[in-house]
Protein backbone atom coordinates (compact mmCIF):
# COMPACT_ATOMS: atom_id res chain seq x y z
CA UNK A 1 0.00 0.00 0.00
CA UNK A 2 1.10 3.50 -0.99
CA UNK A 3 0.09 6.79 0.85
CA UNK A 4 0.66 9.88 -1.20
CA UNK A 5 1.00 13.03 -1.86
CA UNK A 6 -0.14 14.63 -4.95
CA UNK A 7 -1.44 17.43 -7.68
CA UNK A 8 -4.66 16.76 -9.47
CA UNK A 9 -4.13 17.92 -13.18
CA UNK A 10 -7.14 16.70 -14.56
CA UNK A 11 -9.82 14.27 -14.29
CA UNK A 12 -12.33 12.62 -17.19
CA UNK A 13 -15.61 10.76 -16.49
CA UNK A 14 -14.95 7.27 -17.17
CA UNK A 15 -18.31 6.04 -16.06
CA UNK A 16 -21.46 6.87 -14.02
CA UNK A 17 -19.57 6.54 -10.66
CA UNK A 18 -16.01 6.76 -11.59
CA UNK A 19 -13.69 8.94 -13.32
CA UNK A 20 -10.04 8.67 -14.28
CA UNK A 21 -7.69 11.44 -12.68
CA UNK A 22 -4.02 12.39 -13.72
CA UNK A 23 -2.43 13.19 -10.65
CA UNK A 24 1.14 14.01 -10.05
CA UNK A 25 2.37 12.12 -7.10
CA UNK A 26 5.19 12.83 -4.38
CA UNK A 27 6.08 9.18 -4.57
CA UNK A 28 5.57 7.99 -8.04
CA UNK A 29 5.38 10.93 -10.40
CA UNK A 30 2.83 11.43 -12.85
CA UNK A 31 0.74 8.43 -13.12
CA UNK A 32 -3.38 7.46 -13.77
CA UNK A 33 -6.07 6.53 -11.32
CA UNK A 34 -9.21 5.67 -11.61
CA UNK A 35 -11.46 6.86 -8.63
CA UNK A 36 -15.06 5.52 -7.67
CA UNK A 37 -16.47 8.19 -6.84
CA UNK A 38 -20.19 7.05 -6.28
CA UNK A 39 -22.93 9.05 -6.57
CA UNK A 40 -25.19 12.07 -5.52
CA UNK A 41 -23.41 14.12 -2.63
CA UNK A 42 -21.06 11.59 -1.80
CA UNK A 43 -19.83 11.85 -5.46
CA UNK A 44 -20.18 15.72 -5.62
CA UNK A 45 -17.82 16.48 -2.43
CA UNK A 46 -15.04 13.57 -4.19
CA UNK A 47 -14.73 15.54 -7.61
CA UNK A 48 -14.62 18.78 -5.70
CA UNK A 49 -11.30 17.21 -4.51
CA UNK A 50 -10.42 16.28 -7.92
CA UNK A 51 -9.94 20.12 -9.89
CA UNK A 52 -7.21 21.09 -11.14
CA UNK A 53 -4.13 21.54 -9.33
CA UNK A 54 -6.39 20.37 -5.82
CA UNK A 55 -3.97 19.08 -3.31
CA UNK A 56 -5.09 15.69 -2.18
CA UNK A 57 -3.53 12.58 -0.08
CA UNK A 58 -4.45 9.38 -1.71
CA UNK A 59 -3.86 5.85 -1.37
CA UNK A 60 -3.64 2.79 -3.62
CA UNK A 61 -1.91 -0.47 -4.07
CA UNK A 62 1.16 -0.50 -6.68
CA UNK A 63 1.02 -2.99 -9.17
CA UNK A 64 3.51 -2.64 -11.94
CA UNK A 65 1.58 -4.93 -14.16
CA UNK A 66 -1.46 -2.66 -14.34
CA UNK A 67 -0.80 0.74 -16.40
CA UNK A 68 -3.79 2.23 -14.07
CA UNK A 69 -4.23 1.91 -10.63
CA UNK A 70 -7.39 2.31 -8.63
CA UNK A 71 -7.02 4.85 -5.34
CA UNK A 72 -8.51 3.11 -1.98
CA UNK A 73 -8.93 6.22 -0.38
CA UNK A 74 -8.30 10.25 -1.27
CA UNK A 75 -8.61 12.99 0.87
CA UNK A 76 -8.02 16.83 0.57
CA UNK A 77 -3.92 17.60 1.82
CA UNK A 78 -4.40 21.09 1.65
CA UNK A 79 -7.28 23.60 1.76
CA UNK A 80 -7.34 26.00 -1.72
CA UNK A 81 -9.15 28.93 -0.55
CA UNK A 82 -9.14 31.14 -3.70
CA UNK A 83 -8.38 28.95 -7.00
CA UNK A 84 -11.66 27.78 -7.02
CA UNK A 85 -13.30 30.28 -6.19
CA UNK A 86 -12.04 33.12 -8.22
CA UNK A 87 -12.40 33.25 -12.06
CA UNK A 88 -8.87 34.48 -12.71
CA UNK A 89 -7.33 32.39 -10.45
CA UNK A 90 -9.46 29.11 -11.66
CA UNK A 91 -8.62 30.25 -15.02
CA UNK A 92 -4.34 30.11 -14.10
CA UNK A 93 -4.94 26.87 -12.54
CA UNK A 94 -6.43 25.07 -15.86
CA UNK A 95 -3.63 26.79 -17.61
CA UNK A 96 -0.85 25.28 -15.29
CA UNK A 97 -2.03 22.40 -14.77
CA UNK A 98 -3.03 21.79 -18.77
CA UNK A 99 1.10 22.75 -18.70
CA UNK A 100 2.31 20.40 -16.51
CA UNK A 101 0.22 17.80 -17.81
CA UNK A 102 1.28 17.75 -21.41
CA UNK A 103 5.20 18.58 -20.52
CA UNK A 104 5.89 15.47 -18.37
CA UNK A 105 5.10 11.79 -18.96
CA UNK A 106 4.63 9.11 -16.30
CA UNK A 107 7.80 9.79 -14.96
CA UNK A 108 9.77 8.30 -11.67
CA UNK A 109 9.85 10.34 -8.49
CA UNK A 110 11.06 13.59 -9.03
CA UNK A 111 10.55 15.03 -4.92
CA UNK A 112 12.20 18.60 -6.54
CA UNK A 113 10.32 18.92 -8.98
CA UNK A 114 6.73 17.61 -6.53
CA UNK A 115 8.34 20.24 -4.40
CA UNK A 116 7.97 23.28 -6.77
CA UNK A 117 4.84 22.37 -8.01
CA UNK A 118 3.40 22.07 -4.64
CA UNK A 119 4.61 25.79 -3.55
CA UNK A 120 3.82 27.06 -6.85
CA UNK A 121 -0.14 26.19 -6.29
CA UNK A 122 -0.08 27.49 -2.61
CA UNK A 123 0.96 30.31 -3.74
CA UNK A 124 -1.27 31.45 -6.57
CA UNK A 125 -3.69 30.39 -3.55
CA UNK A 126 -2.51 32.94 -0.92
CA UNK A 127 -1.02 35.70 -2.90
CA UNK A 128 -3.40 39.08 -2.75
CA UNK A 129 -1.46 40.57 -5.70
CA UNK A 130 -2.26 40.81 -9.17
CA UNK A 131 -1.99 37.26 -11.11
CA UNK A 132 -1.81 38.38 -14.59
CA UNK A 133 1.84 37.80 -15.02
CA UNK A 134 1.91 34.81 -12.77
CA UNK A 135 1.58 31.65 -15.91
CA UNK A 136 4.38 33.38 -17.79
CA UNK A 137 6.81 33.16 -14.84
CA UNK A 138 5.58 29.51 -14.11
CA UNK A 139 6.43 28.25 -17.47
CA UNK A 140 9.98 30.00 -16.94
CA UNK A 141 10.68 28.23 -13.92
CA UNK A 142 9.21 25.09 -15.17
CA UNK A 143 11.60 25.10 -17.94
CA UNK A 144 14.44 24.41 -15.26
CA UNK A 145 12.57 20.90 -14.73
CA UNK A 146 12.30 20.02 -18.07
CA UNK A 147 15.95 21.08 -19.32
CA UNK A 148 15.57 23.72 -21.23
CA UNK A 149 15.86 27.28 -18.57
CA UNK A 150 16.89 29.97 -21.17
CA UNK A 151 20.95 31.12 -21.22
CA UNK A 152 20.64 34.21 -19.06
CA UNK A 153 24.16 35.67 -20.85
CA UNK A 154 23.72 38.10 -22.87
CA UNK A 155 20.31 39.40 -21.85
CA UNK A 156 20.76 42.63 -23.37
CA UNK A 157 20.52 41.39 -26.97
CA UNK A 158 17.52 42.25 -28.88
CA UNK A 159 16.86 38.61 -30.07
CA UNK A 160 15.63 36.17 -28.04
CA UNK A 161 16.21 32.67 -30.00
CA UNK A 162 12.97 30.49 -29.34
CA UNK A 163 15.19 27.56 -30.81
CA UNK A 164 18.63 28.05 -29.14
CA UNK A 165 17.23 28.98 -25.93
CA UNK A 166 19.39 32.25 -25.82
CA UNK A 167 19.29 36.01 -26.66
CA UNK A 168 21.37 37.17 -29.73
CA UNK A 169 22.03 40.61 -31.02
CA UNK A 170 21.56 38.76 -34.96
CA UNK A 171 17.71 37.82 -36.43
CA UNK A 172 17.75 34.17 -36.98
CA UNK A 173 17.24 32.91 -39.96
CA UNK A 174 14.26 30.88 -38.92
CA UNK A 175 11.16 32.84 -37.46
CA UNK A 176 11.31 31.19 -33.98
CA UNK A 177 12.22 34.47 -32.26
CA UNK A 178 11.27 37.13 -29.10
CA UNK A 179 11.98 40.40 -30.17
CA UNK A 180 10.89 44.14 -28.77
CA UNK A 181 8.72 44.70 -26.29
CA UNK A 182 8.35 41.00 -25.85
CA UNK A 183 11.86 40.60 -25.81
CA UNK A 184 11.42 43.24 -22.79
CA UNK A 185 9.44 41.57 -20.96
CA UNK A 186 11.23 37.89 -20.96
CA UNK A 187 14.36 39.87 -19.53
CA UNK A 188 12.40 41.31 -16.79
CA UNK A 189 10.99 37.80 -15.43
CA UNK A 190 14.19 36.44 -15.58
CA UNK A 191 15.36 37.20 -12.71
CA UNK A 192 12.37 37.97 -10.55
CA UNK A 193 11.43 35.50 -7.61
CA UNK A 194 7.93 33.31 -8.27
CA UNK A 195 7.54 35.42 -5.49
CA UNK A 196 7.60 38.39 -6.77
CA UNK A 197 6.43 37.82 -10.00
CA UNK A 198 3.62 40.75 -10.01
CA UNK A 199 6.06 43.20 -9.27
CA UNK A 200 6.54 43.18 -13.25
CA UNK A 201 4.71 45.18 -15.20
CA UNK A 202 3.89 43.80 -18.69
CA UNK A 203 0.84 45.43 -20.79
CA UNK A 204 -1.60 43.20 -21.95
CA UNK A 205 -0.77 43.09 -25.50
CA UNK A 206 2.82 42.19 -25.08
CA UNK A 207 1.06 39.61 -21.90
CA UNK A 208 -0.51 37.74 -24.70
CA UNK A 209 2.42 37.39 -27.42
CA UNK A 210 4.59 36.69 -24.66
CA UNK A 211 2.82 33.71 -23.79
CA UNK A 212 2.20 32.12 -27.08
CA UNK A 213 6.21 32.66 -27.61
CA UNK A 214 6.13 31.05 -24.41
CA UNK A 215 4.42 28.22 -25.68
CA UNK A 216 6.09 27.40 -29.01
CA UNK A 217 9.44 27.23 -26.81
CA UNK A 218 7.53 24.53 -24.61
CA UNK A 219 6.48 22.60 -28.14
CA UNK A 220 10.03 23.37 -29.58
CA UNK A 221 12.31 21.54 -26.66
CA UNK A 222 9.16 18.97 -26.09
CA UNK A 223 8.76 16.83 -29.34
CA UNK A 224 5.40 15.56 -29.91
CA UNK A 225 3.89 18.35 -27.24
CA UNK A 226 0.29 18.01 -27.85
CA UNK A 227 -1.68 21.68 -28.24
CA UNK A 228 -2.45 23.69 -25.21
CA UNK A 229 -5.99 25.09 -25.41
CA UNK A 230 -6.35 26.41 -21.86
CA UNK A 231 -4.72 29.95 -22.73
CA UNK A 232 -7.68 30.97 -24.86
CA UNK A 233 -10.00 30.98 -21.99
CA UNK A 234 -6.93 32.71 -20.14
CA UNK A 235 -6.25 35.67 -22.50
CA UNK A 236 -9.86 36.48 -22.66
CA UNK A 237 -10.15 36.91 -18.83
CA UNK A 238 -6.66 38.77 -18.64
CA UNK A 239 -7.89 40.77 -21.48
Amino acid sequence: MIVTRGIVLNTLRYSDSSVITRIYTEELGLRPFMVRTGSGKAALAKLVLLQPLGLVQLSFTDDDRKTMRTVRTIEREKMLNAIPFDTVKTCVALFVAEVIARSIGEEEQNEELFAFLREAVILLDETKESVSNFHLKFMLEFSRFLGFYPQVKDVGNRYFDLLEGEFTPFEPIHPYIMEDAVVEGLRQLLPTSMETFHQVKIGSQTRRILLQKLIDYYRLHLHGMKEISAHKVLEEVLG
